[in-house]
C-alpha cells in the first residue's frame, strides 16, 4: 500500500511539478523535456483511472460509467478552452493547470487499489483490506473474515506477459485489432485537431463547436444507446463507418460556401466529431473489457502506444491540407476510418460478459477454450 501511494505521489508530482515549472521557463528546448515528463505522469494517471473504473464497476453499468467518464472528459476540454480564451497568457495557463493537477492528486489518494488486481497478483491479504476499505467508504456491512475468496494467482513480469501473446492467440488477435483501431482513430482525431485553424475563420469557435459536438454525442445518449443496443463490437464498426461516410460526404461538398467564414465541408468535418466520440467510447470500452486483469495494463499500453503513432501521423497528414488538393486529405481520413471498420468487424465482443481475470478466461468467454489452452 505504501509503494502504491509512492507511485501515485510520483506520477501526480510529475504532472503538477512539470506543468508548474514550465510556466517559468524561457527556452523551447527546456520546455520540451518538461512536456515529456508531464506526458509520462498524465498517461499513467489517466490509464490507471480508466482501469480502476472498469474493475470496480459491474458488467451492466460499465457502458453508463463510460458515458460519465466521457462527459467529464468533454467537460474538461470545454474548461480548457475557456481557460485558454480567458487567460491567453501561456504562463498563467500553465500555473492554472498545475493547480488543477494538484487537486486531482488529492482525490487520487482517496481511491483504493483494485481488489481484482490484488487477487491476480496473489495478494489476498491486501485484497481483503481493500474490500474492508470499500465497505467503510460506502457504509456497508464488512465482509466476514471467514468468507472464502476464490482466485487464480497469475503474477508475471513484463517479458512473461509478452510471451503470453504467443501462448494465447485469441488475446493476441484482439490486441492487434484494438491497436489498429486506436491508431486509426488517433490519426483522424489529431489530424483534425491540427486542422481546425484551416476549417474555420476563428480557431476558438471551431474548436468550441468540435468539442460541443463531442459533448452532444455523449450528452444526447447517442453513444450510450448505440453501444447498449448494438453491443460494443458492432457499435465500433457503426461509428467507424459513419466517420468514413462523413469524410467521403465532405469531398463533393468542398468549397460550397454557407457563410463568409464557413464552407459546407467545414461543417461536415465538424459533424465528424460525433462519430469520433462514438469510436473512442466503444473502442476504449472494448479494450478494457476484452483484456484480462493480469494483462490489462500491458494491452492498454500497447493500444495507447499505437494511438501515439497515429497521433504523430495525423497532424502531418493535416499539413497536406494546404500543400495538395484538400479533398485528397479528406479522402485519406475517410479511408483510414473504413479500414479500421473492417478490422473492428473481426474483433471479439465483450457485451454482457464479465471482465476476464486471466487469458484462459478470455478464451472461455469467447468459445476458444482449446485455442487458448496452455501447452
Amino acid at each position: 500500500c505504501l509503494l502504491y501511494c509512492i507511485v501515485e505521489a510520483v506520477v501526480s508530482t510529475q504532472s503538477t511539478g512539470s506543468t508548474l515549472v514550465a510556466g517559468f521557463v524561457n527556452s523551447y528546448s527546456t520546455m520540451l523535456p518538461l512536456r515529456v515528463i508531464h506526458g509520462l505522469g498524465t498517461f499513467i494517471i489517466t490509464a490507471g483511472v480508466d482501469m480502476l473504473m472498469i474493475e470496480f464497476v459491474p458488467t451492466d453499468l460499465r457502458n453508463l460509467s463510460q458515458l460519465f467518464s466521457s462527459c467529464t472528459w468533454m467537460a474538461g476540454s470545454l474548461m480548457l478552452i475557456g481557460i485558454s480564451y480567458a487567460i491567453q497568457q501561456w504562463r498563467h495557463i500553465f500555473f492554472t493547470l498545475s493547480g488543477l493537477f494538484a487537486v486531482f492528486f488529492l482525490i487520487m489518494l482517496i481511491i483504493p487499489e483494485s481488489p481484482r488486481f490484488r487477487l491476480v497478483k496473489g495478494q489476498e491479504k491486501e485484497a481483503r483490506k481493500t474490500f474492508q476499505r470499500i465497505c467503510h467508504i460506502f457504509n456497508t456491512d464488512p465482509i466476514p473474515k471467514e468468507a472464502v475468496i476464490t482466485f487464480q494467482d497469475y503474477d508475471k513480469n513484463y517479458f512473461g506477459q509478452l510471451k503470453d501473446f504467443r501462448t494465447y492467440p485469441l488475446m493476441q488477435k484482439n490486441t492487434i485489432i484494438l491497436m489498429i483501431c486506436w491508431m486509426g482513430i488517433a490519426c483522424i482525431s489529431y489530424g483534425l485537431l491540427f486542422s481546425w485553424s484551416k476549417l474555420g475563420s476563428n480557431i476558438y469557435t471551431t474548436i468550441l463547436f468540435s468539442t460541443l459536438g463531442s459533448f452532444l454525442a455523449h450528452g444526447s445518449g447517442m453513444v450510450y444507446f448505440t453501444i447498449q443496443y448494438f453491443g460494443r463490437k458492432r457499435a465500433s464498426v457503426i461509428f467507424f463507418c459513419g466517420l468514413a461516410l462523413t469524410f467521403y460526404t465532405s469531398i463533393p461538398c468542398f468549397g460550397v460556401h454557407v457563410t463568409d467564414g464557413w464552407t459546407l465541408d467545414n461543417i461536415v468535418c465538424l459533424i465528424s466529431s460525433l462519430f469520433i466520440s462514438g469510436v473512442w467510447g466503444s473502442v476504449v470500452l472494448l479494450t478494457k473489457e476484452l483484456s484480462p486483469t493480469s494483462h490489462r495494463g500491458m494491452v492498454y499500453c500497447l493500444c495507447s502506444s499505437s494511438g501515439r503513432i497515429g497521433s504523430f501521423v495525423g497532424p502531418y497528414s493535416a499539413l497536406l491540407y494546404n500543400e495538395i488538393e484538400p479533398r485528397i486529405v479528406l479522402g485519406i481520413f475517410g479511408s483510414i476510418a473504413a479500414l479500421a471498420a473492417v478490422a473492428a468487424f473481426f474483433n471479439s465482443d465483450s457485451t454482457g460478459k464479465p471482465i476476464p481475470s486471466t487469458p484462459d478466461e478470455v478464451g472461455a468467454q469467447n468459445g476458444h477454450v482449446k485455442l487458448d489452452e496452455k501447452v
